[in-house]
């Protein structure tokens, strides 16, 4: 009987034992992964590409369901993962299983200090190549939202979901075009050629911007600006940039006596800023005249000092985040040379003679 009674036993407790792992929900884990507007027919209208051979990077902050906030991912470095077709990083990050994570994220140059709700770029100069990204803040997201971010496409169509990571430009960018016009002029004999000597171009090319977000209170991405906005604090100190592309270029008119114009500064980025007094192009050319093949005369011009408000087609007084100018220097003949002939009237003069006979 205790044979037995044990064997009951045993059963008894190896039941138990097996009922209670049957009862245990196993939450699998979900790696995390980003999506950002990488493939243009599944974007909205005015975003672009992102280039999946370059990367960003990401700081991310866990809030649990009770305690302070814990960082989670520390200027992690996320690219395009061609194996698992996402943006991810090569260490792999878990959803926690409680509370919801916060994303900010950036790419290219200069590198903001990132915390949990701002990102700071303190006292820099901005080169012309420089491209500061940063990403709309990725608020309360967890493993349950994970699949709920909508899709793009892989190069093989494997649907790809993630974080969404929408970046925004912090830089202006600025283009500068020489050109000839004499359309005006009829006769097809005159013709011109103009060279560019020097251009310069005089702007604030330090400051400082600390972009602050506000937690929405649920899921969903936040970005504090309307477009159109500096919101840069220059330096106040003035560099000239020379040009030095298409500088010496010979500029020949053809029918209609109009040249195709010269780019000197191209998509260059600048800091924004208020455009004052101080921002200006510098220009210095040569201009020649011909004359049915010959030439006439040719004469070198110095315009110091052009101010970027004075450009007439659109009043701009400022460059703004994520907005791109192009400023259009059109040289033309001055007025012809005409004529405006008199003669002199006659002098009437009384002159008398008288014969006494």
């Amino acid at each position: 009987m205790k044979k037995y009674t044990i064997l009951a036993a045993v059963a008894l407790v190896a039941s138990a034992a097996c009922s209670k792992v049957e009862n245990t929900v196993v939450t699998p884990d979900q790696a995390i992964a980003f999506q950002v507007a990488n493939y243009v027919p599944q974007t909205k209208a005015g975003e672009v590409k992102f280039d999946e051979a370059k990367t960003f990077n990401t700081y991310a902050w866990f809030h649990p369901e009770t305690g302070a906030a814990q960082a989670f991912m520390a200027d992690e470095t996320i690219k395009w993962q061609a194996t698992s077709k996402s943006w991810a990083s090569d260490r792999t990050y878990f959803w926690p299983k409680t509370g919801y994570v916060n994303f900010f994220s950036y790419a290219g140059i200069p590198a903001p200090v990132v915390t949990d709700g701002s990102a700071t770029y303190t006292d820099k100069t901005i080169a012309i190549t420089d491209d500061a990204l940063l990403a709309s803040a990725a608020y309360r997201y967890s493993n349950s939202t994970a699949n709920k971010y909508g899709l793009q496409y892989g190069a093989d169509n494997t649907d790809v979901t993630g974080v969404p990571t929408l970046f925004h430009h912090l830089l202006s960018q600025v283009s500068v075009i020489v050109k000839f016009d004499a359309s005006e002029i009829s006769d097809t004999k005159n013709k011109w050629d103009l060279t560019v000597n020097t251009l310069a171009l005089n702007y604030d090319n330090k400051g400082s911007l600390t972009v602050t977000f506000t937690d929405p209170g649920s899921t969903g991405e936040a970005w504090p600006y309307a477009a159109g906005t500096v919101n840069w604090t220059p330096s106040g100190a003035y560099t000239k940039l020379d040009a030095t592309t298409s500088v010496g270029a010979v500029q020949t008119t053809t029918a209609p006596n109009v040249s195709d114009g010269l780019t000197f500064f191209d998509a260059i980025t600048v800091l924004p800023q208020a455009l004052t007094d101080n921002a200006t192009i510098d220009l210095n050319y040569t201009i020649k005249h011909y004359y049915d093949g010959a030439e006439q005369i040719y004469e070198t011009v110095d315009l110091p000092d052009i101010k970027l408000t004075d450009f007439t087609v659109e009043a701009i007084t400022a460059w703004n985040m994520n907005y791109k100018y192009t400023y259009t220097i059109t040289v033309k003949p001055n007025s012809t040379v005409t004529f405006d002939p008199a003669v002199e009237a006659w002098e009437e003069k009384a002159a008398g003679y008288t014969i006494t006979q």
